[in-house]
């Protein structure tokens, strides 16, 4: 008889139908290591945030910059013109050029510096205090100087006549409401941002845990969320620091720009701490994983050695 062919044709053989929990499963991971992402970028921005808030030289350093020292400098220069016209009676011309050469000296420069930093420190006084800017103390280095310029322009006056000229500017009262502002202002960002790290850090534990508990290979995905942590924490780091020179290259373009540049360039060991761990737990998590993939890959060894020869006989 010929052969006839075969009425059905044969069977494909295919493999077992995935369960509705692996797919599950699958689809999950993805939104969860989304999760995981997105509190690792809240979770460093809020800690670099909080760190700038206590880092009160950092804070006095931004607003000192935002300040205009220009405004001190044309102030303080004015009250300097009006002291020695009152305290030599010179003309005009001579008194502003003794004011000019004196503008040039660094002790003028130094007052400048110390009416500024008092009045950056009234700002940040706590409320119900009188913050005052005291312009006689900052001043008071200056008349040697004003005597020693008027000498050697043949302008006769005595330091003590400087010094009665220049008490009319002695005190400067600053606004206290906003001096509490400023200071109630940086207390309540440090309060939101402690938050933001306290609720980034709960819900990345969270998420890591369930990403680890969902993976096939858990010490595997430990590794991969460690190495995504260990790449956010050393983009912010480069980013930050690229954002602070790209506000204010050459420090006065602007002093807003200066401030912030000043922010955005501080605490920037923050991401690399947070860099150094997250690159200390992947390498556990990596080795972790490489020794079980080697255990699991060992050759299975079959002792041999033994009498049995029997062999196989075909029936």
């Amino acid at each position: 008889m010929r052969n006839q062919p075969a009425r059905y044709p044969p069977r494909r053989m295919t493999s077992a139908p995935t369960s509705w929990l692996d797919r599950s499963r699958k689809g999950a991971l993805p939104l969860v290591r989304w999760g995981f992402g997105f509190a690792t970028t809240l979770l460093l921005i809020g800690m670099w945030g909080r760190t700038v808030t206590v880092d009160s030289s950092t804070v006095s350093e931004a607003a000192k910059t935002v300040v205009d020292a220009d405004v001190a400098t044309e102030r303080i220069y004015d009250w300097l013109e009006a002291g020695i016209a009152t305290a030599t009676g010179a003309a005009p011309a001579s008194v502003e050029d003794v004011s000019a050469a004196i503008a040039q000296r660094p002790e003028f420069d130094a007052a400048v510096d110390a009416v500024v930093d008092q009045f950056v420190a009234g700002l940040f006084a706590e409320p119900g205090t009188d913050p005052v800017v005291d312009v006689e103390a900052a001043l008071d280095p200056l008349v040697p100087v004003v005597v020693a310029e008027a000498t050697r322009r043949d302008v006769p006056v005595e330091a003590e006549s400087i010094e009665r000229a220049l008490d009319a500017a002695t005190m400067v009262a600053l606004d206290t409401g906003q001096g509490a502002t400023v200071a109630t202002a940086v207390r309540e960002t440090r309060t939101f941002l402690s938050v933001v790290v306290v609720i980034a850090a709960a819900a990345m534990a969270i998420t890591a845990v369930v990403a680890v508990a969902l993976s096939d290979r858990r010490y595997a995905m430990v590794r991969t969320l460690s190495v995504r942590v260990l790449i956010s924490a050393m983009t912010y780091a480069l980013l930050f620091r690229v954002g602070a020179w790209a506000l204010d290259p050459q420090r006065g373009r602007s002093p807003v720009l200066n401030g912030g540049s000043v922010l955005l360039g501080s605490n920037g060991h923050v991401f690399l701490i947070a860099a150094v761990v997250a690159a200390m737990v992947g390498a556990w998590g990596g080795y972790v994983a490489w020794r079980r993939t080697r255990v699991r890959r060992a050759p299975t060894h079959v002792d041999l050695s033994g009498d049995d020869t029997r062999e196989l006989q075909p029936v």
